[in-house]
């Protein structure tokens, strides 16, 4: 039986309590029991001033403890080794913050649903798993696939060539290919596009736009928010999407489809970037690579990797509690100028 009951993550349907509520949710992540046992067994303790010291405090810790990509890409960073009760603990804790699956969407209807991109591998199972919860039943208006200029590399080709994908020479590349297949999209798209992504990719995007009948299926590239010192991240292109292409309006819903263990942190970025300024809801729905049908796409994930999650998801944490705290401050001053004029 596992140690830990599950911790809630932030929770935002762009009604309601608002940014109060998110930082009383990032509060009972950060001080929940998985956490506090996963900083003793790695020699930690919260400070315990306040959420915006102990967020800090994790960052700078997980920075020294569990960050094992040193610059590199996930992909490219190999499970570090731990011993067997140290696999046991960190899993069953990550399993708590909320790193696993989470399959079923909250929602019966969705304006978007938001597929994010990574590997070619990635691009077909979390394309695939869209299309299945639309197919069981969800509703959605519009469906976005989000890539990069992001060359294809080995790994990515070998997943082409296993699953017959024709994906051309980047991420966007096959996030669209992918959308076509898990969608059975024939059409020609309207491409809208700037820049060479061959010489300049991170001032380059692009926006291929299929009209199925029923729903928009969209595959989008941005350009980068710093150009000169890399290409577009996720956070970029979801910034593009909701601020050039979506239209994002209050009562929204926006279904965020990724992999688990990456759900955590997408999710509060995804709150932090596109639910608070737009007072959209944000769901976010995972997949274990772990238990796909195909043998040569599945990927059991390891307590390193976890790990290095964790560090992600602080991070995204301390993002979403700096953007719910400005939004509550500028809520207070409002709510300060409206009680001025009325006594004027």
């Amino acid at each position: 039986m596992p140690e830990f009951a599950p911790v809630r993550l932030p929770h935002y349907d762009g009604r309601g309590p608002g940014p109060r509520s998110l930082l009383d949710d990032v509060a009972a992540w950060v001080e929940s029991a998985p956490m506090a046992a996963l900083l003793h067994r790695f020699g930690g303790a919260l400070p315990g001033t306040g959420t915006a010291t102990d967020l800090a405090y994790l960052e700078a810790f997980s920075a020294v403890h569990w960050d094992f990509r040193a610059g590199r890409e996930r992909h490219e960073t190999a499970p570090q080794p731990l011993d067997p009760e140290q696999e046991l603990a960190v899993t069953e804790a990550a399993l708590a913050l909320g790193l696993g699956a989470e399959l079923k969407p909250r929602l019966d209807h969705y304006t978007h649903v938001l597929v994010l991109g990574g590997l070619v591998a990635s691009c077909l199972f979390r394309t695939r798993f869209a299309a299945e919860i639309l197919a069981a039943g969800t509703r959605a208006d519009h469906v976005t696939g989000v890539g990069g200029f992001r060359p294809l590399g080995p790994a990515d080709l070998e997943a082409a060539r296993l699953s017959g994908l024709h994906c051309g020479a980047f991420e966007v590349d096959a996030i669209e290919a992918s959308l076509k297949r898990a969608f059975g999209i024939d059409g020609r798209p309207h491409i809208a596009e700037g820049g060479d992504p061959h010489r300049e990719p991170g001032r380059s995007w692009k926006v291929a736009t299929y009209e199925t009948g029923r729903m928009t299926v969209r595959a989008v590239a941005a350009p980068s928010s710093v150009p000169d010192r890399r290409r577009a991240d996720t956070v970029d292109t979801c910034r593009f999407w909701a601020d050039e292409i979506a239209d994002l309006t209050p009562g929204d819903s926006v279904l965020v489809v990724t992999s688990a263990p990456y759900t955590a942190f997408q999710h509060c970025d995804a709150i932090a970037h596109m639910g608070l300024p737009y007072g959209v809801a944000i769901d976010t729905v995972g997949l274990d690579p772990a238990v796909l049908p195909e043998p040569h796409f599945r990927k059991a994930h390891s307590a390193s990797g976890y790990l290095q999650e964790i560090r992600s998801a602080i991070r995204s944490m301390r993002r979403l509690h700096y953007a719910a705290a400005t939004a509550e401050a500028e809520l207070a001053v409002e709510a300060a100028r409206a009680l001025l004029r009325d006594d004027e």
